[in-house]
């Protein structure tokens, strides 16, 4: 009985694994019953408590992404180095609104992982999407004394563009957090280059950059939430922005590869073939 008395005063005191201690230890005794269902209960207990630890990290560093994309912007054409051109303001109001929506989301906790940064479909301008965000990095990569260079999907040169069947927020989070990895990653002086394509109708980015490449054993680990390489460990990060890009692509119907060698940069892919991509010409809406 004392032990029983031990586990339900650590499970009340919110020291789970003190707790299923306890309960095990009495599994072969008298109270085994009692034991087993305690055991069901901090079981499920802990499953909730990884979940809403999960939850808060991603939410925090969801919300970070937009908010440093609008001080790096505002900072530069604070310090001079960069003009307060239209486009550039409106890109800061729509890192701090995705920062609000994602804000909104917090009020709706989930009981469920899969309700993680919920999905909600739409059609968008995926062209605009881009723009928005290849400026919105700007900012932080010249901070840093990093080269942004951008071009636009081959259809936009015809001047057409496309509209995507899919969820506008969560692709720009995608695209943002694989962008602000590579200017985190790029030392001063070096290169990335974002780029668009759309093959046979699949929407495919690519984001290449110019820094310490990955190291072989880390590759297939990069999309694993928490995992930091060897070289990540020397740089400020939580090891949570690329498994966000894993998540939010599986839900999406897309993909994500990753090529590096050390030393020579690296190259993420990303893939949206379950999109549907409609060419429009410029001006219509």
């Amino acid at each position: 009985m004392e032990r029983l008395l031990h586990g339900i005063d650590a499970l009340l005191l919110g020291r789970i694994e003190e707790a299923r201690a306890s309960f095990e230890s009495l599994l072969h005794d008298v109270e085994e019953p009692i034991a087993h269902r305690l055991l069901d209960l901090v079981e499920s207990l802990s499953r909730r408590e990884r979940l809403q630890a999960t939850y808060l990290a991603t939410l925090r560093h969801e919300i970070g992404n937009p908010l440093s994309v609008a001080q790096a912007t505002l900072e530069g054409i604070v310090d001079g180095v960069m003009e307060p051109q239209r486009d550039r303001m409106r890109g800061v109001l729509a890192a701090v609104q995705a920062a609000s929506a994602l804000l909104n989301d917090m009020a709706r906790e989930p009981k469920a992982v899969e309700e993680l940064l919920p999905i909600r479909l739409e059609t968008f301008n995926i062209c605009a999407l881009m723009n928005e965000q290849a400026e919105s990095v700007t900012g932080a990569a010249r901070a840093k004394g990093v080269e942004l260079i951008y071009r636009q999907c081959s259809v936009a040169e015809f001047g057409e563009c496309m509209y995507f069947h899919g969820d506008a927020r969560r692709v720009g989070q995608i695209l943002q957090n694989v962008l602000l990895n590579a200017v985190r990653y790029t030392p001063p002086g070096g290169v990335i280059e974002f780029t668009c394509d759309n093959p046979e109708d699949d929407l495919i980015v690519t984001i290449t950059d110019t820094g310490p490449g990955i190291a072989d054993a880390d590759l297939p680990h990069v999309f694993e939430q928490g995992y930091r390489g060897e070289r990540a460990h020397r740089t400020q990060g939580s090891g949570l922005g690329l498994a966000v890009v894993a998540d939010l692509l599986a839900k999406l119907g897309g993909s994500a590869r990753v090529a590096s060698r050390e030393g020579k940069g690296t190259t993420f892919v990303i893939s949206l073939p379950a999109a549907r991509l409609e060419r429009v010409p410029r001006g219509v809406s």
